[in-house]
């Protein structure tokens, strides 16, 4: 089966538009590491739920031309699923963008818990940043997702709480009663994943969220790694929320 090749536009591909420009960093990617020539077929993704058959009208290291043969839109995911887990040392959270992103979510949250150890300086944010955001259109060019997730800033544990989101999950370690994500209200629009550090959480966090409203669950009785504990989590979501 031949290999589909796609690229990324930072413009939406709206309708009655027959030419597109595509960016430094897609152009530099098809010409040089692609090898496309003139006349390729390539399939062109907005990140906004729509994606375009394009040939490659003009080759050119910073900004390659495309002509559209066709458009195609998919609905938003429905129910729409965030993500947010605790921050960890070096690259082991960026290694997660690739993968959640894959699996169709559609915002991913880094949060800071009593227990987070990694940090990130202000003067540091803005560029990692875009490092993600790159992360995440890689991986919806290499999975054909077409819809590209918001990725925020760092915020605390008890400042994501004080959003409003309509159905709020926590992956928890404490008592045997905890349900297991599967068991909870199947019925959602929008689903918040909270997963928290390799330490676990403090009482104090687990007593605060239950106060606002957060339904604890359960991954089974082994103790995962953060990155594990959030692709189990989304996956088990996927299955149990998607109608």
């Amino acid at each position: 089966m031949t290999r589909k090749i796609r690229a990324f536009s930072s413009l939406q591909l709206s309708e009655g538009n027959d030419e597109l420009i595509l960016d430094e960093d897609e152009s530099h990617h098809l010409g040089k590491v692609l090898r496309v020539k003139v006349g390729s077929v390539v399939e062109v993704l907005d990140g906004m739920g729509n994606f375009a058959d394009a040939e490659i009208a003009q080759l050119d290291r910073r900004a390659t031309q495309v002509k559209i043969l066709g458009r195609k839109s998919l609905p938003a995911p429905n129910p729409f699923f965030r993500v947010a887990l605790a921050m960890t040392k070096a690259n082991r959270w960026e290694e997660m963008i690739r993968p959640l992103t894959e699996m169709g979510v559609g915002r991913i949250t880094p949060i800071l818990t009593e227990r987070t150890e990694a940090k990130i300086s202000s003067e540091k944010e803005v560029n990692k940043l875009a490092k993600w955001r790159k992360l995440a259109i890689e991986a919806c060019k290499q999975s054909g997702n077409p819809w590209l997730p918001i990725i925020d800033h760092p915020i605390g544990f008890r400042e994501l709480l004080q959003e409003k989101e309509s159905d709020r999950f926590m992956a928890s370690l404490r008592a045997q009663s905890v349900k297991p994500l599967v068991e909870n209200d199947r019925k959602a629009e929008r689903v918040l994943l909270i997963i928290g550090p390799e330490g676990g959480w403090t009482v104090a966090e687990e007593d605060f969220a239950l106060e606002h409203g957060v339904t604890l669950f359960s991954l089974g009785p082994n103790v995962l790694r953060t990155e594990t504990a959030a692709l189990c989590a989304l996956a088990v979501a996927r299955v149990g929320f998607l109608d």
